[in-house]
């Protein structure tokens, strides 16, 4: 068919179009099939998120478009997340621009930082490329190691530059997908479609298959990037890749039936702050408040919940309540927590397969306490390092971790049995257990919710963990429950004691409490919302006091 560009009303839509050839090639097909034209944006806006039934197209870079297209032909069920990107020049270029690059770039030592790296890439196909205004046979052009500079038709320009820069100075067809802030998880299940969890719109199919050979080929490349090395030997991987993000990878047809399967959880290079976490209504503002006053008090808390629940993202949000001017050490299996703090340090295990050159969660725990933070963070407990932790809180080093755990009765179970064996009597030290997970709320959604925050006790006289939901989290109304003053027995046995206040000043507790709900409360209406502006807020209302700051907020 032929497009129709007076139809669309949208001046912005039509001026891509015309600069973007390979977009109109793609909506005259998708047009062709009786489908109604999509929306556009240069970005996924909060009313966009709302659409029941999104046929959009929003960009991710300069040069990728993602169409977000309920209209498929497929019967599964999934809607489709299709990538726009210019066309994969034909093998015959690509090889040779391959050829060249490798003479050139032969005595390079490339930089590691993806950006250097890039561009580098870009620079040389800027000295090397010359538009010509024929086809050309490469065929002809003689030995590509001889040759200073190649011409490459002028219309084909853009699409090799755009391909060449994937595969030399990316991550090759992964590079759309971490270019899309909107993702959370992108998944290879192997040979056929990959899947990926998008904020907005849930689990989405991309309509390209992938086979046995392409994914091999994708892994053994991206383990060059992140220093890993993944072979059949060492068949099971957890990386950093350059952006950040994770990623977990099976390898290999023979323990994974599909063939290599891989799956990246995508973490912004800035982190969601608290005030970020409270507008998606995961907490409160009176238990945002309540974790503010209790990690201020250096307690140790597990962040607990099941996979993809936000542990993580809440975990990072509360780091901003840990005073600016104390010693933090974060201990990790894959480096994905970032701390505003200036006194940080960032540990990581290193795994060998050899146990004398191997470093382990429990090694840099121990190593730890040497190093006299005041808090340290670690990633996940699931081993040894479970009782390292707990005899840090019983020596003073208040200690705040993720940990799989659907509520305290698994919690409390997985931390007494194989592999982490706790005693019980142990469990006292752990101050705090908050439960998160992705729930459904009374519309049908799913959303991420606080289960419960609960205060850890003690041991009763029969053997059993004390513990009380200080708030929970009503289904029926997606609202939290809080008994209010006297709910609290961490403010009389903890709180009052470290401020050197006596038990007849517990209400004024109640009162800061509500006094910090506020502050935290006004902080969203102001818009303070970016990771380290709510690091410096939270800061210097410490320094001023929280009346101070509720004022200056209220003049702002």
């Amino acid at each position: 068919m032929v497009f129709d560009l007076s139809k669309i009303n949208d001046a912005e839509f039509v001026a891509k179009i015309k600069e973007k050839p390979y977009l109109k090639n793609y909506l005259e097909t998708y047009q062709g099939k009786g489908n109604p034209l999509p929306l556009f944006s240069e970005e996924l806006k909060a009313e966009h998120k709302k659409l029941k039934e999104p046929n959009l197209i929003y960009s991710v870079a300069e040069d990728t478009f993602i169409h977000i297209n309920p209209h498929t032909t497929s019967d599964d069920g999934y809607n489709e997340y299709v990538i726009i990107e210019p066309d994969e020049p034909e093998r015959e270029l690509m090889e040779f621009a391959d050829k060249v690059f490798a003479a050139k770039a032969g005595g390079l030592d490339p930089p590691v930082e993806i950006t250097e790296r890039f561009n580098m890439v870009d620079t040389y196909l800027s000295k090397t490329l010359v538009a010509s205004s024929s086809p050309v046979d490469y065929s002809k052009l003689g030995d590509p190691f001889t040759v200073k500079n190649f011409p490459v038709e002028s219309k084909k320009m853009n699409d090799l530059k755009y391909h060449f820069l994937q595969k030399r100075a990316g991550t090759g067809l992964l590079d759309p997908f971490l270019n899309d802030p909107n993702l959370e998880d992108i998944s290879i299940i192997g040979a056929g479609n990959m899947y990926i969890i998008h904020k907005a719109f849930g689990t989405l199919k991309v309509p390209v298959f992938l086979s046995v050979d392409a994914i091999d080929e994708l892994i053994i490349s991206l383990s060059e990037q992140f220093g890993k090395t993944i072979s059949h030997a060492k068949p099971v991987v957890d990386a950093t890749l350059p952006d950040g993000s994770r990623i977990n990878i099976v390898f290999g047809k023979d323990i994974s039936r599909k063939g290599t399967n891989a799956t990246i959880r995508k973490f912004a290079s800035t982190p969601l702050s608290i005030i970020q976490v409270l507008t998606s209504g995961v907490m409160n503002f009176t238990e945002v408040a309540y974790l503010w006053m209790m990690l201020e008090a250096g307690m140790s808390l597990f962040v607990n919940g099941e996979t993809a629940s936000g542990k993580t993202t809440t975990l990072m949000g509360l780091t901003a309540f840990i005073p600016a001017n104390w010693k933090v050490v974060t201990i990790e299996d894959t480096p994905e927590l970032t701390l505003p703090h200036n006194n940080w340090i960032t540990e990581a295990t290193r795994n060998t397969g050899n146990a004398a050159s191997s470093v382990t969660m429990d090694d840099l725990l121990k190593a730890a306490l040497r190093q006299r933070p005041n808090y340290i963070l670690v990633g996940e407990i699931r081993g040894a390092e479970g009782n390292v932790a707990f005899a840090a809180m019983q020596t003073g080093h208040p200690v705040i971790a993720t940990f799989h755990a659907a509520g305290m009765v698994p919690l409390i179970q997985r931390l007494s049995n194989d592999p982490i064996n706790i005693p019980k009597t142990y469990m006292e030290n752990l101050n705090l257990a908050l439960f998160q997970g992705a729930v459904l709320n009374p519309e049908g959604k799913r959303v991420r919710r606080v289960l419960s925050i609960n205060e850890i006790l003690g041991i009763s006289n029969d053997g059993n963990v004390m513990f009380i939901p200080v708030f929970d989290w009503d289904a029926g109304t997606d609202t939290v429950r809080f008994k209010g003053k006297g709910s609290s027995a961490l403010f009389i046995s903890k709180v009052l004691e470290k401020r050197g206040m006596k038990k007849k000043d517990e209400g004024k507790l109640y009162d800061e409490l509500e006094l910090r709900s506020k502050i935290l409360e006004k902080m969203m209406e102001k818009k303070i919302f970016n990771y380290y502006d709510v690091f410096n807020a939270i800061s210097h209302c410490n320094e001023i006091g929280l009346e101070e700051y509720l004022k200056e907020l209220d003049e702002q």
